[in-house]
């Protein structure tokens, strides 16, 4: 079995406006896409994003169709349909051999060639950005695994290799944001006059992503104290260390999210440690109150004006409430905190306890946890809509990474 949350890295993210302002003169194009998901009626171009995270790497093979006639100051490509596969384990998985973790990606890579016409090969551009799993890997391993990475593409493959790099965790939320927005809410307009602007706050939908080893959350403010906030203000807390948290951890672990008697194995980072449940305590209090003051100790605080805001909740928000049952696995669906609360009482009674999913119940109370009042503040009736495709379109940060690759082909 795998947990998604007991070395979870939270990246808090302040308000977009202030994010936004990192990118400087890009966010003219960033915000020119509009979200016209449409067939092709013009020549097409492709991108490619690898994103290696820390669960498994995931390629995505963007299609752009070329705007026939288009309006003077319209961007020239429309966003036409993705294709999308994932392999397991991630690339951290690897950090002992990163030879064979490059070799990993392979796979991926035929993926690309079977989507895109081999006469657009040279013209596509390709990167690959890791997230959490190689932030928590020392410097020494990420930097050995991205000089395989590179190698690899760039002696057999046939797409021009750009970035080869780990993302930074505030691009990672700013690029959901604008993956959300654009797919959800239409909200990226065409540049007008001097350049374009951030959507009204109470018009665009925030971003929520948990991850493996990482979480975001990114949305515009009311407040408007925040705008034009220096880049210092963009502050990032981290829930776990990379490596001194990590060599705090025992061969044994004992939880309370666990019920008395299990004993299992838990891989992480090509660590293997032996779980097991506490001798008591074992229920939904417990394992909550284990994640609250895990939560705390970090300091992670709640945002201002979070509940003014519509929110999309993806990645493993999405994947713990279809396993609990709370949303439709294929469609998704929209819940309140006090559902992922109930939800996470249910699972975590040992007459509940799956030992296919032996950390469903750690998952679920740390998610509790997590958009609680010791996390992000959202209260009991507060709405998140849960999907982790739009428009089948995986949400995700990776297209609004290609928004920001694509920005020197239209400028």
């Amino acid at each position: 079995g795998r947990c998604c949350c007991p070395l979870l890295l939270l990246h808090a993210q302040p308000p977009l406006s202030a994010a936004s302002s990192r990118l400087g003169s890009r966010s003219v194009h960033l915000f020119a896409f509009q979200p016209d998901l449409g067939p092709p009626d013009g020549e097409s171009r492709y991108g490619v994003v690898i994103d290696a995270g820390s669960t498994g790497s995931r390629v995505h093979v963007f299609h752009f169709a070329y705007r026939l006639g288009r309006e003077r100051g319209r961007p020239p490509y429309l966003l036409a349909g993705e294709s999308y596969l994932q392999v397991k384990p991630g690339l951290s998985a690897y950090s002992a051999e990163p030879a064979k973790g490059a070799r990993s990606l392979l796979s991926l890579m035929e993926l690309c060639k079977s989507r895109i016409p081999e006469s657009l090969w040279s013209r596509t551009p390709l990167v690959v950005m890791a997230t959490a799993g190689l932030r928590l890997l020392s410097l020494n391993e990420s930097n050995g695994l991205l000089r395989e990475v590179r190698s690899l593409l760039l002696a057999g493959q046939p797409f021009p290799v750009g970035a080869v790099e780990v993302l930074d965790g505030l691009d990672e939320g700013v690029f959901s944001w604008l993956t959300v927005n654009f797919l959800a809410a239409g909200q990226l307009q065409p540049a007008t006059g001097a350049g374009a602007t951030i959507p009204e706050s109470s018009d665009s939908f925030g971003a929520l992503d948990l991850g493996g080893g990482s979480a975001q959350i990114t949305f515009a403010p009311d407040d408007p104290d925040h705008e034009g906030a220096p880049e210092g203000h963009l502050k990032r807390l981290s829930l776990g260390p990379a490596s001194t948290f990590e060599t705090r951890l025992p061969a044994c672990l004992a939880s309370p999210c666990l019920p008395p008697g299990y004993s299992g194995r838990w891989r992480h980072h090509g660590a293997v440690h032996t779980v097991s449940g506490a001798a008591y305590g074992y229920g939904y209090a417990a394992c909550r109150s284990a994640a609250a003051r895990f939560l705390r100790a970090f300091g992670v605080h709640a945002p201002r004006g979070l509940r003014r805001r519509r929110f999309f909740a993806f990645g493993y928000f999405y994947d713990r409430a279809a396993d609990a049952g709370l949303i439709s696995a294929k469609l998704g669906g929209a819940a309140r905190f006090l559902d992922f609360e109930a939800v996470a009482k249910r699972h975590c009674r040992l007459a509940a306890f799956e030992r296919a999913r032996p950390y469903l119940c750690l998952d679920l109370a740390y998610i509790a946890a997590l958009l609680g009042p010791d996390g992000l503040g959202f209260e009991s009736g507060d709405t998140l809509v849960l999907r982790n495709r739009y428009k089948d379109i995986e949400l995700s940060w990776a297209l609004g990474a290609m928004f920001d690759i694509l920005h020197g082909s239209y400028s």
